[in-house]
């Protein structure tokens, strides 16, 4: 290859030798070879010159370096990879980068870089494996500013159907158990109840629903997922995505009494203080009987609603607990005087007690998956 030598068995190189460079050249990914004294390019086929923006000539003979063909903000990052692998830290790396071509134009490549040594076990190149992943970044940061603008946020959840109970399995972080906790728990089970059916038959469900913030705020949501089969890792994916429609849950709620709508924009906003039915019923100008035969007529009692919004801020404050924190001091804050009732409500909810998910909450990221393998999402 353009008089690089290897130091290899006769055999082996005599097979590299009878490759035709118009192989190489005809690969549709790009090769190079760079001298791991100098970092200076020494061969590059078709595919990497053109990524590069470079002939084979001009890269041989103006000297450059793989550092020089870098973006200048990428470098930094290309160099600390670099010298762990000169080091001997690690095997190889791999990592997308912007190449700065001759022309002044960007490109982005996803390049694996592998030593080559001789038989002594000497590194003399390295050898670069470039993809040109230009297209995929820029359709990725327009996806990324239409979801910014739309409110749109995709997912690709990894969920496993077990066919002997029909429940789901332990999840990992940032998976199909995680998001059913930001899921209000007034509409959790019926989105569970849709999931586990699309899983169950490979299909799809859209379903409205609401979402909990980290401060408590409360956003609707509509949710479209597909269930699909990867044979690839034998692995069924959630492959869906969410849109904000909250104002459009706002204009439907136009048709709720402004007292009833003022009472739960009062239990939502304050949650931790205590107060009584007749008590909403005064400061609101409605009389408790209105306010029963209302709530009554939603299928949740008004002191139902009033306990689930404060055990769902107790399942945030569990996840997210201080140096100090206990069930019963959480219990307290939220309202509940009772850490038994507390306790045995909390667990209807989210299928766990509130010690367990203070236990989670206290362990590393990684390892909360391992720790919920006991109890499966319900």
């Amino acid at each position: 290859m353009d008089g690089i030598g290897f130091d290899m068995p006769g055999k082996d190189i005599a097979e590299i030798i009878a490759v035709p460079r118009v192989f190489l050249d005809s690969l549709g990914i790009g090769i190079s070879i760079v001298d791991s004294a100098t970092g200076h390019v020494r061969f590059a086929n078709a595919e990497c010159c053109r990524i590069v923006g470079y002939t084979l000539e001009q890269l041989k003979s103006g000297g450059l370096t793989f550092v020089d063909l870098t973006h200048p903000e990428d470098r930094e990052r290309n160099r600390l990879q670099h010298e762990k692998l000169l080091a001997g830290e690690i095997a190889t790396y791999q990592l997308d980068k912007r190449y700065f071509r001759r022309d002044g134009s960007v490109v982005w490549g996803r390049v694996t870089v592998n030593p080559i040594r001789d038989a002594r076990g000497r590194l003399k190149w390295f050898c670069a494996v470039v993809e040109d992943i230009t297209t995929t970044r820029i359709l990725e940061e327009q996806l990324s500013a239409a979801e910014k603008l739309a409110g749109l946020s995709t997912f690709n959840l990894i969920v496993d159907a077990d066919d002997s109970k029909g429940d789901f399995p332990p999840a990992p972080p940032s998976s199909l158990r995680d998001m059913l906790c930001h899921v209000h728990p007034e509409d959790r089970n019926g989105l569970e109840q849709a999931i586990r059916r699309a899983i169950m038959k490979r299909t799809g469900y859209t379903r409205d629903y609401r979402v909990l913030g980290k401060a408590g705020a409360v956003r609707w949501v509509r949710g479209m997922a597909t269930s699909v089969y990867s044979p690839s890792d034998g692995r069924t994916h959630l492959v869906g995505a969410t849109i904000d429609v909250t104002t459009d849950h706002l204009d439907r709620d136009g048709q709720v009494p402004e007292s009833i709508r003022r009472i739960l924009e009062h239990i939502e906003t304050n949650w931790d203080q205590k107060i009584s039915i007749q008590q909403l019923a005064v400061r609101y100008g409605v009389s408790p009987r209105t306010l029963y035969q209302y709530f009554a007529k939603s299928g949740v009692s008004l002191a139902e609603k009033i306990k689930l919004t404060r055990i769902q801020h107790a399942h945030r404050l569990l996840y997210d607990a201080k140096a100090g924190d206990t069930v019963t001091s959480i219990a307290l804050r939220c309202g509940f005087s009772n850490p038994g009732h507390f306790a045995r409500e909390y667990r209807k909810i989210y299928g766990e007690t509130p010690s367990e998910s203070l236990r989670q909450a206290s362990l590393p990221l990684a390892a909360r998956g391992e720790a919920a393998a006991a109890p499966s999402v319900r």
